[in-house]
């Protein structure tokens, strides 16, 4: 289980920093879907940085940082969950250029489902090699739920 738990932060830690790289390199298009959203601009600033150094901490500290990057998930949630509610039409610009697409229920689900995998993830007791099964698994339920979650936004 430890193996499985251990690979589940390294998934997290992955959307993470791919998260906060694609932030850093649409500097401008992070500013202004922060402020279409409601964001202060100093935010589109500091959270690449804080996304990037979870994702660190999920690969040498697994554990304790998964309680981190759940409490993230869940402001973000929050706080999309709300701009859903409100009928903001601004980009998520969740992942940088990738995330172009406005705000929806998309991404909302999608983060339930990335909490799911930080649960997984918080009995990560630190790094260690997971098991073929575990590695196929991981594989399998990410393709399905990309799918699903691609199949979801265009109906």
């Amino acid at each position: 289980m430890q193996g499985l738990a251990y690979l589940a932060a390294l998934f997290l830690a992955g959307v993470l920093a791919v998260a906060g790289v694609g932030k850093l390199r649409d500097r401008p298009g992070t500013v202004r879907s922060f402020r279409a959203l409601g964001l202060p601009p100093g935010l589109a600033a500091a959270l690449p940085v804080v996304e990037l150094v979870v994702a660190l901490g999920l690969v040498v500290l697994p554990g304790w940082s998964a309680a981190v990057a759940l409490a993230l998930l869940a402001a973000f949630t929050t706080f999309l969950a709300r701009a859903v509610r409100d009928g903001v039409v601004a980009p998520c610009n969740c992942f940088g250029r990738a995330g172009d697409a406005p705000v929806s229920s998309v991404e909302l689900v999608r983060n339930l489902l990335l909490a799911g995998v930080g649960l997984v993830a918080l009995t990560a007791s630190g790094p260690q090699r997971p098991s073929l099964a575990a590695v196929v698994g991981a594989v399998v339920a990410v393709a399905v739920g990309r799918l699903a979650l691609a199949k979801y936004r265009h109906e």
